[in-house]
């Protein structure tokens, strides 16, 4: 079974709990790049994300280079 990521992450209020649930306090004047940063890192990751698997895949045990 796969699951498809929503597009509509709301990437202000996921960088505010993530910021929080970290202990960080990130200043008003950096919050805007953070945002940009976050929301390019996600697009960057939709290939991966949205890679169709098979229900029969396993994950590996041991990650070997």
């Amino acid at each position: 079974m796969t699951s498809e990521p929503s597009n509509s992450v709301d990437m202000e209020a996921y960088v505010d709990l993530m910021a929080a649930a970290l202990g960080l306090s990130l200043p008003d004047e950096l919050k805007a790049g953070v945002v940009a940063n976050v929301e390019h890192i996600f697009a960057i990751a939709q290939p991966v994300l949205t890679f169709p698997l098979p229900d029969t895949v396993e994950s590996a045990a041991t990650f070997e280079p």
